[in-house]
């Protein structure tokens, strides 16, 4: 089967001649063609037309879309048709060129390109169309002088060449004027109006919906990362604490030691402790580094930037009464705002598809040329009659109203999932700042009561060395506990905040509660991200 290549293949005319070269069983498509920055470029034919691929993916490149044709076809422009007349000719590839608008310098062009190739150049490939140009030279040879002959010819407003390549071929025909209309639609009083108020709605439909969505993300970015630099800096700050009073415990044991109460392996292992917390200090430093550096880098700053900031994770226990902070968060949310102005621009729709009940207007005035005669102007005025309303207008009132009815339906949905996971994150941040004021109130109190009676215990020999090792290791592990709690909680504030109503939108990962292996190392080396 033959293959042809389409020139201006997702141009009205190329999306014509898709679906035809698909169903013949002669031809086969073997290259497609789009101009640069096409947004086809890169999809297979058929799917640009919504059938099944056709195997030739569309191009910019002439050469490439030329690969395996056997005939070239061209409905594009007169200055891309010359390129393209140029890339068959090197490759030999006949070509049918259905462009019109050429210039003289273009039909040279094109005349000297069929010297070595055959090419078929037709103003309109319409068999009644070149039958009427027949007709026309027999009419002109046919009438008396008296008789004259007038072209009329009406556009829309997309045509790219006005007059037509079918309309000057005409005229070129014996005893045939040239005319050219210019026409231009008048809706009904008010639709323009309505059109442009929609259009306003849907764009604030998206300005709120997509922007606010990502100005709330990136917010809760920049926030989430704060927080987990403060919790790597308290961590940094807790492994400075936790060596001071090493050191502290250290002197103790040499004291006794040195008057032959302790032993040297007790000795030797609070020295592998201090030298321990300098690895895990050194690590700790590097994270912090590195929670800077990712901070920076969201909030546009040098990422080796230093951050001036005197706060500290402090517990917070202060949280808005539930309604009140439901409240909030539905004002705040991007996607109800989004969903409110396409329910206002609904309306619009169906205010404008009533209008649609109403006829149009149309002007229209252009030029006739007649040979040897003074041109002439032709001017008209028309109406246009919505006399298929049971076909038309009436199923798109119907649509415009089913789409209000769905807007609508999409905002009680959307309040609901955000009541929901509002209600579900308020009640996680509430439980972790319990379990923080257990921490702050409870746990931590003991422990510190529970080191220094095994260090004052210690000291007068009553308990081995072990117990006061287990008793400081309890203490600091316990408050990284308590501190990750703290950014736990904060993390839960933004993504209240966030007002996001997908589930699991931005949640804080859990913390441990009993960090496992070395409880005191484990908790401080983790940062507990947020993500």
């Amino acid at each position: 089967m033959p293959g042809i290549a389409l020139f201006g293949a997702t141009g009205k005319m190329g999306r014509a001649l898709l679906p035809l070269i698909g169903a013949s069983d002669d031809l086969v498509l073997t290259g497609a063609l789009a101009s640069p920055g096409n947004r086809e470029i890169g999809r297979d034919a058929g799917e640009v037309v919504g059938l099944a691929p056709f195997g030739a993916v569309v191009t910019d490149d002439p050469d490439s879309a030329l690969a395996g044709a056997e005939v070239a076809i061209d409905f594009t422009r007169p200055a891309a048709s010359l390129i393209h007349a140029r890339a068959c000719a090197r490759r030999g590839c006949p070509l049918v060129i259905g462009t019109t608008g050429h210039d003289e310098s273009g039909r040279r062009e094109l005349t000297a390109v069929s010297r070595s190739l055959a090419v078929v150049l037709a103003p309109n490939m319409s068999v009644g169309v070149n039958l009427l140009f027949r007709l026309a030279e027999l009419a002109a040879r046919a009438l008396p002088e008296q008789y004259d002959a007038e072209i009329f010819e009406a556009h829309h407003r997309d045509k790219v060449d006005a007059p037509s390549g079918t309309a000057i071929t005409l005229g070129e025909r014996d005893m045939t004027f040239l005319g050219a209309m210019f026409s231009q639609t008048l809706p009904w009083p008010g639709k323009l109006r309505l059109a442009e108020e929609e259009a306003r709605q849907r764009a604030e439909e998206v300005r709120v919906g997509a922007v606010g969505r990502t100005r709330l993300a990136v917010e809760a970015r920049v926030r989430r990362a704060y927080y987990e630099y403060l919790l790597a800096q308290a961590l940094l700050e807790l492994i400075e604490d936790r060596s001071r009073s090493w050191r502290e415990i250290s002197a103790v044991v040499q004291e006794r030691y040195a008057v032959g109460l302790g032993i040297q392996q007790d000795v030797l292992r609070s020295q592998v402790e201090v030298l321990r917390l300098d690895e895990a200090r050194a690590e700790q430093a590097a994270r912090v580094a590195n929670r800077r550096a990712e901070l920076n880098r969201m909030t546009g700053r040098p990422q080796d930037a230093l951050l001036e900031t005197a706060e500290h994770l402090d517990f917070r226990g202060e949280v808005p009464d539930l309604e009140s902070l439901l409240r909030a968060v539905r004002e705040r949310s991007p996607e109800i705002a989004a969903l409110e102005r396409g329910i206002e621009a609904g309306r619009i729709r169906i205010s404008l598809a009533r209008k649609d009940f109403l006829p149009d207007f149309s002007v229209s005035a252009g030029p006739m040329y007649r040979g040897d005669l003074d041109p002439m102007w032709q001017v008209g005025l028309g109406i246009t009659l919505p006399i298929h309303a049971g076909s038309r207008q009436r199923p798109r009132l119907a649509m415009a109203e089913a789409e209000l009815r769905s807007d609508r339906a999409r905002v009680s949905s959307v309040e609901l999932e955000l009541e929901l996971q509002t209600r579900q994150r308020y009640e996680t941040l509430n439980a972790a700042l319990q379990v923080a004021k257990l921490y702050r109130d409870g746990v931590l109190p003991v422990d510190q009561l529970s080191l220094e009676s095994a260090v004052a215990s210690y000291r007068t020999g009553k308990v081995p060395f072990v117990t006061v090792l287990e008793a400081l290791n309890t203490l600091f592990s316990d408050r990284a506990v308590y501190l990750a709690r703290l950014a736990e909680s904060e993390g839960w504030r933004v993504s209240i905040d966030e007002a996001d109503p997908q589930p699991g939108g931005a949640m804080p990962a859990a913390v441990p509660s009993s960090p496992p292996g070395d409880a005191a190392g484990n908790a401080m080396s983790s940062s507990a991200p947020m993500r």
